[in-house]
């Protein structure tokens, strides 16, 4: 666990501007689409550890999807907050679907 921090700390400056923009862009797509900017900021820290979890991945695997390292990075960024955002919007989902289920058992039967 140790040395996932310290890489995550360790992230050169490339990567970091790179998680940083999509996370941003994400977060602005969240507020293009459901007009709710604390759903989007509830949402950052979420896109950027899948982005940063993404590239500690590819790294640690050797997974190279092309020859250039700064080309890997958005890369694996960009799958990485892909992949976190789909996570939390079915999370999203499934809290609104207990939450229904959850109302429903407290209504009053006449």
């Amino acid at each position: 666990m140790l040395e996932i921090v310290t890489r995550a700390i360790e992230v050169d400056t490339f990567t970091l501007l790179s998680v940083m923009a999509l996370s941003g862009w994400a977060c602005f797509l969240i507020m293009f689409v459901q007009p709710n900017r604390l759903l989007a900021l509830a949402l950052l820290p979420g896109f950027v550890a899948g982005a940063l979890a993404t590239n500690y991945i590819f790294l640690e695997y050797g997974v190279f999807l092309t020859a250039e390292g700064e080309t890997n990075a958005v890369l694996a960024s960009t799958i990485g907050v892909t992949v976190a955002l789909i996570v939390m919007l079915a999370a999203l989902r499934l809290m609104g679907v207990l939450h229904t289920m959850q109302l429903e058992s407290y209504k009053i039967r006449r």
